[in-house]
């Protein structure tokens, strides 16, 4: 299989692609055929020798700490997941994502969130449980309360300010101007320029500052923290005798990988609660060139890369389908009236669907393409529709009302790629129909 490694620290030129051996789970582990990878600063840091935990011992060395895949094997000791089943996971330091299969702890996995595809699922468990361990474990964040968030732009903010407000905390974040309206949309309360503003001079007191840049921002930050409220940071050590005399808890973590909170991550995605926000992805042979713009570029979200192609379920063939129809036509001894088209979709049943999703509006991107579901006497009907615009009317596509079956297979030839959701609507109390796939 192909791997990302180092064989020793350095700048991204010592990232080179190669062939290794597959690894075998044991016991209490799993093996995930990746999808996808996120890259993370801490892969850099890694890559240069700067996170103690991966040392010279440790090369060479496979980077990347957060995946999604499926599972490919299972341990004996394993249960609760098979193969085949879709899932994401945060890596613990030994095993690295930049490969086409990686060995996990059964307790890093879970689910991957429905309404999310593979590029989506692997920018959320390092960034997602970094945001949700420095919020709640460590900053002991509750609702009603105001929590100050440095950097909520980033991969680790932007799920910060969400997931704060979910569980229904007042939030106030620093970004660039640039980015003012992108945090606005997610959700903060206070957005501060902060080359503009200075944020001690514009907050109110609040119960917790999440400390995603350092330096002069956080020791700036005590100023803003309420008595016995806390300052907790990603990236170095608060000042603890100033802690002390402030009477407020200071600290700084390293996330662990924890699946029950992914699963609660995930349920907040499914929920449309959370949203995963992208900003740039690149194939596994450019890993070096992810690396150096992640640090390089401003980039909104998650950078990700595209690991293996994730097979899509292929449509059957119109002449199979017809076969397939003519069978249970004369299995059923050409019932009078009933002519051979009304089998079809008895026909295709069988088949396993692509995976739907629901459509909201103002969530789903422009662009998207929606089959809308209704009553039409006693059928129901769909169209197939193009989102132009998630604040005006929608661009109808070519086409009259039409059989559900025939609304599918208009949606998938105008994909424009065979990544691309199909979402759906259903209006006047349609029931979704579990033959035609699962909706997410």
């Amino acid at each position: 299989m192909q791997a990302v490694r180092i064989h020793r620290f350095g700048g991204p030129e010592v990232m080179a692609i190669e062939e290794i051996d597959r690894a075998t789970p044991a016991a209490n582990e799993v093996v995930i055929k990746v999808f996808a990878a996120s890259v993370n600063p801490v892969d850099a840091k890694m890559r240069e020798g700067k996170y103690p935990v991966v040392t010279e011992k440790d090369l060479p060395y496979v980077l990347g700490r957060d995946v999604s895949g499926e599972i490919a094997a299972v341990g004996s000791d394993v249960s609760g997941v098979t193969s085949g089943d879709k899932v994401f996971a945060f890596l613990s330091p030994e095993h690295g994502g930049y490969e086409e299969f990686v060995v996990a702890d059964a307790k890093e996995v879970a689910a991957q969130p429905q309404a999310l595809d593979a590029i989506g699922a692997a920018a959320v468990p390092l960034a997602g449980i970094t945001a949700w361990q420095g919020l709640f474990d460590h900053g002991g964040l509750q609702a009603g309360q105001r929590v100050l968030i440095h950097g909520g732009a980033g991969g680790v903010g932007h799920f910060a300010i969400q997931f704060a407000k979910a569980k229904g905390a007042w939030v106030a974040t620093t970004v660039s101007s640039s980015d003012k309206d992108f945090v606005t949309d997610l959700g903060a309360d206070q957005v501060i320029d902060y080359k503009a503003e200075k944020f001690e001079s514009v907050v109110e007191p609040v119960d917790l500052v999440f400390d995603l840049i350092g330096g002069e921002t956080q020791e700036r930050s005590f100023s803003v923290v309420k008595p016995k409220g806390a300052l907790i940071s990603t990236l170095q050590e608060p000042d603890k005798a100033r802690a002390k005399k402030l009477n407020i808890c200071a600290a700084r973590y390293t996330a662990q990988p924890n699946g029950d909170q992914l699963r609660e991550i995930a349920q907040l995605i499914d929920q449309g609660k959370v949203k995963v926000v992208v900003g740039s992805i690149f194939g596994l042979a450019q890993a070096a060139e992810a690396q150096s713009a992640l640090k390089e570029r401003h980039i909104r979200g998650k950078v990700v890369l595209k690991v293996v192609e994730q097979q899509q379920r292929p449509l059957v063939d119109e002449e199979t389908i017809r076969q397939r129809a003519y069978q249970i036509w004369e299995d059923e001894g050409r019932p009078e009236g009933q002519e051979l088209a009304h089998w079809y979709r008895a026909a295709d049943a069988t088949e396993v669907r692509y995976d739907f999703r629901r459509y909201r509006r103002n969530f789903v991107p422009t662009g998207s393409l929606v089959i809308k579901f209704y009553h039409s006497g006693d059928q129901i009907r769909g169209y197939v529709r193009k989102i132009a615009d998630t604040d005006a009317d929608d661009t109808i596509f070519p086409g009259e009302e039409m059989e559900p079956e025939a609304a599918f297979k208009l949606a998938a030839a105008h994909r424009a790629s065979s990544n691309e959701p199909i979402y759906v609507e259903l209006v006047e109390r349609v029931e979704w129909n579990s033959e035609w796939g699962r909706l997410a």
